[in-house]
């Protein structure tokens, strides 16, 4: 019975994963959720209090799954700090299904300040945390007056467009945006 109960809960976060993915939370039902996932109503309510509930195990499924992998790559000791930005950066674009400017703005409009607080902390945890010991142990020198923590935050958000579900052809490859990210657009060294 115990494993019937993990099975059901594993189809209803894979189903809310693709649904919330494609829609986003606020255009995602229960009802949608259930019937993709082909059982009651009642019974994902059984396995989840409400939709909040189900978008949270859908985040925390992703978060865990997507760490580990980055996490792997930061401690790589084979790769230098510029290869484990393109590889941290593609995980992201490949792993992470949701489009972080829906996800975030999901987070801060659609969600009680509760379940904020705890995505927050669990995004911190499974993403930011790996990245900013890659920039704490950089095998490069950062400008000096940048912290490790705003060279984080800078980087997550300049990947932001080109880690999209739907990619525009002409937009950069991950590789030259860790390069521009990294050296900048000037040729003139001051």
């Amino acid at each position: 019975m115990e494993k019937e109960t993990k099975n059901t809960r594993a189809k209803i976060i894979q189903v809310a994963t693709r649904l919330f993915m494609d829609n986003g939370y606020q255009s995602t039902s229960t009802r949608q959720i259930a019937q993709l996932a082909e059982v009651t109503q009642p019974n994902l309510y059984h396995h989840f209090k409400n939709k909040e509930e189900v978008y949270v195990g859908v985040i925390e499924s992703l978060l865990s799954d997507v760490n580990e992998e980055l996490v792997k790559i930061v401690e790589d000791p084979n790769l230098d700090t510029i290869s484990k930005l393109q590889n941290f950066a593609e995980c992201l674009k490949t792993k992470h299904p949701f489009d972080f400017d829906l996800m975030m703005h999901d987070f801060r409009t659609k969600l009680t300040n509760e379940t904020q607080l705890k995505l927050f902390i669990l995004w911190n945890q499974s993403y930011k945390a790996p990245l900013l010991s890659l920039f704490e142990e950089s095998d490069f020198a950062m400008r000096i007056g940048l912290s490790p923590e705003v060279a984080t935050t800078h980087f997550l958000n300049t990947l932001s467009p080109y880690i999209k579900t739907e990619q525009n052809s002409s937009s950069l490859s991950i590789t030259q945006v860790v390069d521009l990210f990294v050296f900048g657009i000037s040729a003139n060294k001051k």
